[in-house]
Formats: C-alpha cells, structure tokens, sequence
C-alpha cells in the first residue's frame, strides 16, 4: 500500500459559518466551496498547501457525526490518508488484521471512494483512507 499524502482533516463543528469564518479569517486559509453531503453532513473545504482541512456539520443529530459531535465537542474526529488503490489497500490491511467500519469502499465528499477503518488498530483514532477519482 502507498499512501502518498495526507489528504485531510476532518473536523466536525458545530457552527459551519463561524467555523469557516475563523479559519479564514484567523488562519487565512481560504475557502474552497461547501459540499452537502447525503443527507447528514455540510462539508466546507479549506485547502492548505497539498492537504485539506474538512470542516463537518451535522445536519442531524441522530447521524454518525451528529452523535459524534453531541459526545465529543467540536474538533478532529479523523485523518484521511490518500491511496492510490482503495480496494488493494483495503485487502492489505485485512491481511494484517484491520477493518473497515461499515460499508467500505463507499462514495465519499470531493469526489472521492473511501473507508474509515477500526480506531482500536491505531490507538483509538479514526483513520480514513480516500481514494481520488
């Protein structure tokens, strides 16, 4: 598996327009464009350098990230790494043990295929693995 980048960070929030607003302002990072994604999330996109920062919003407090948020607080939920081969690195790592939650690979926000993996191989953090399209 080669994993040529850090794609993004995932950062859920509570309030997309502040949010945005003090990364923007405050950091400079400019904003990309908002993407909704299903029917769950507001994705803002701020690139910074070759990576992203993601802010998400829940639409719903019933869904995965809205739960998430309601336990957790504003901040990183996860780190996506780039894959040349969603599918290849997915068998890779079931060789050594890890798998995916839920449905994997699945359509995920900026075009993209992704699966986030079980946070108990990396030290309860959530790991997600995005592949370009």
């Amino acid at each position: 598996m080669r994993i040529p980048r850090l794609n993004h960070l995932g950062v859920v929030v509570d309030d997309l327009a502040a949010s945005i607003e003090h990364f923007s302002e405050v950091l400079g990072l400019p904003l990309e464009r908002i993407e909704e994604h299903g029917s769950e999330l507001d994705i803002a996109f701020l690139p910074c350098g070759d990576t992203q920062v993601e802010l998400i919003s829940p639409r719903r407090p019933d869904g995965f990230t809205g739960g998430y948020l309601a336990e957790h607080g504003p901040g990183i939920q996860h780190v996506a790494f780039e894959v040349e081969d969603l599918e290849a690195a997915l068998q890779e790592l079931a060789e050594r043990g890890v798998q995916p939650l839920g449905d994997a690979p699945r359509p995920g926000a900026g075009n993209t295929i992704i699966a986030f993996l079980d946070p108990a191989a990396f030290g309860n953090i959530l790991v997600e693995l995005c592949q370009p399209l």
